[in-house]
């Protein structure tokens, strides 16, 4: 049996071939009771259809394939994935308290179990959190294959923001009577404010693009994070069809409206590569239009992710110090020397850097390297998430952007604890 920290993932292949799996929980502490709640989520992260919503006082999913069985703050669930609903994508168990917070708990235990055996263990005691009354505990999701996380998410609204986080309703309660108490003034929302006015003088057909990816980070709880943001672009000779037909100017684009939403000035820092390794420059909402374009790239006959990595790891630590990194690594295909990616992505895991890696799919590409460089051991913390989407690039903005962030809060978090982040 395993025991898992935050951040950790496997596919599910490597601990056991079922698709029937109980996931037992167990909290302990000072209040009466806990109420641990499975979640059955869309691809999107999203509780589309509330029936999906497995506790106490709904302990069955339509089908069947989802069931809670126990009392108290000790309960066991039942896990059917092979009788799922295609739209369920994402399994969440998480843990709330309206007594108190959960700093006040011992611990929270799960093992996740089939055919009575366990296969691994993950908890969190008290001692981990500062305030939060929700806590996400673990993931069993689909993401080319069934995969499990241990997440370790908290939210200090509790249940209301977790429901939202996952983009569910909650009926708000009426306001308390009394005197009218001034709202503190955020500046990162400050920021922001004027990040998006400029955009609609000088770049209006960017505003839908930047809410759409506020609304995909408000939900992570990282509508006030703060970040540098990169943008990697593969500039190998089998991306030719990509830049000529405008994809890497809209990826561009769209790295634009996350930084306007994470950066303090609103600029993407791009680098290029190939063969070798490339500084593009500020993209900014002084110069998005035609930015690509007036790159000149020219292309390389060669796929070589170490040396940008180089580059981005120095800038990033010449930098703003006091900001993380978000890195956009964009490649239609696997790197050459893959030990020194291996070396450069563990050495990074203890650097404040994420990695999002995005394929893209051009027919008869494997990407099995990035598939496992998602799931790399020996790192200090999950440092890089990798999805795969097929050439030409449809899929819609808000599931883009979804895309694009996920694993960004749980990184953060896994970060924070380890002493990476402040």
């Amino acid at each position: 049996m395993q025991t898992f920290q935050t951040g950790q993932k496997s596919p599910l292949a490597a601990l056991t071939p079922a698709t029937r799996l109980s996931l037992s929980a167990r909290v302990t502490g000072p209040a009466a009771e806990y109420d641990l709640i499975l979640f059955g989520l869309d691809e999107a992260g999203r509780l589309s259809d509330d029936r999906y919503m497995v506790f106490y006082n709904q302990p069955r999913s339509p089908e069947g394939a989802l069931s809670v069985q126990g009392s108290g703050s000790e309960r066991v669930f039942g896990l059917d994935l092979a009788a799922l609903p295609a739209g369920v994508r994402r399994l969440s168990l998480a843990v709330t308290t309206d007594q108190g917070d959960l700093s006040q708990m011992q611990a929270a235990d799960v093992t996740l179990s089939a055919d009575g055996i366990s296969l691994l263990t993950y908890r969190v005691t008290g001692r981990e959190l500062s305030g939060e009354k929700a806590l996400m505990l673990l993931d069993v999701y689909f993401k080319d294959v069934w995969r499990v996380g241990a997440v370790g998410q908290g939210f200090a609204g509790g249940l209301d923001a977790l429901v939202r986080h996952f983009g569910g309703e909650v009926a708000d309660a009426p306001p308390a009577p009394g005197p009218a108490v001034p709202t503190p003034v955020s500046l990162a929302k400050e920021r922001q404010r004027v990040l998006l006015e400029k955009a609609e003088r000088t770049q209006p057909q960017l505003v839908s693009l930047i809410k759409t990816a506020s609304v995909s980070l408000e939900k992570r709880g990282l509508g006030e994070a703060r970040y540098r943001v990169n943008l990697v672009l593969d500039i190998s000779a089998s991306m030719y069809d990509e830049y000529r037909s405008g994809a890497v100017q809209a990826l561009a684009e769209r790295a634009l409206a996350l930084a306007t939403r994470l950066d303090d000035d609103g600029e993407v820092e791009v680098y290029l590569f190939g063969i070798k390794a490339h500084r593009g420059g500020p993209l900014s909402l002084d110069n998005v239009a035609g930015f690509v374009d007036r790159l000149g790239v020219r292309l390389e006959g060669g796929t070589h992710y170490s040396p940008v990595m180089t580059l981005v790891r120095e800038d990033a630590r010449a930098a703003r110090a006091a900001l993380p990194t978000l890195v956009l690594f964009i490649t239609d295909g696997g790197t050459s020397n893959r030990d020194a990616v291996v070396r450069q992505m563990t050495e990074a895991s203890r650097e404040p850097v994420f990695w999002k890696f995005m394929g893209i799919d051009q027919g008869g590409v494997d990407f099995d390297f990035l598939t496992k460089l998602d799931d790399l051991r020996g790192r200090t913390v999950d440092n890089a998430d990798f999805f795969c989407l097929p050439s030409p690039i449809r899929v819609p903005d808000a599931q883009l952007f979804e895309l694009l962030v996920n694993e960004l809060d749980t990184w953060q978090t896994a970060a924070r604890r380890q002493g990476i982040l402040r």
